[in-house]
């Protein structure tokens, strides 16, 4: 059950996400996130480079399948991969995230545009 909601949840969330980006021109922000949700839509560029319309995912309570969904959606190779080593790594604080992750997956040789888009996906609360 909890495959399917994340297999169809996510990009259901995704693509709701880019049609109210897209079809509005308001810039209010809506309603505010729950502080137990571990997935949020962003329909704005991150500072971390990341496209817009790509959700981002908490690492400290998201699950290493909802971040690999959420690397996948950002077009990062290896999602599996980078998944596995950001849940081991955990847990993280939005101090000290950036450079935690580009010493522990700069072990792994990890390009800087791929960092970068895995930075710009997470976002600890």
């Amino acid at each position: 059950m909890a495959k399917k909601i994340v297999q169809f949840g996510i990009p259901l969330l995704l693509s709701a996400g880019l049609l109210a980006g897209c079809s509005s021109n308001d810039s209010g922000t809506g309603s505010s996130p729950s502080p137990t949700t571990s997935v949020v839509a962003s329909s704005t560029m991150t500072p971390g480079g990341g496209a817009a319309g790509v959700a981002q995912v908490d690492p400290n309570t998201a699950s290493q399948s909802q971040i690999q969904a959420a690397f996948e959606a950002a077009g990062v190779s290896n999602a599996g991969k980078w998944a596995k080593e950001v849940t081991e790594y955990g847990p993280y604080s939005p101090d000290t995230m950036s450079d935690t992750l580009a010493t522990e997956l700069g072990k792994y040789g990890i390009d800087q545009q791929t960092l970068d888009t895995i930075l710009s996906v997470l976002a600890p609360q």
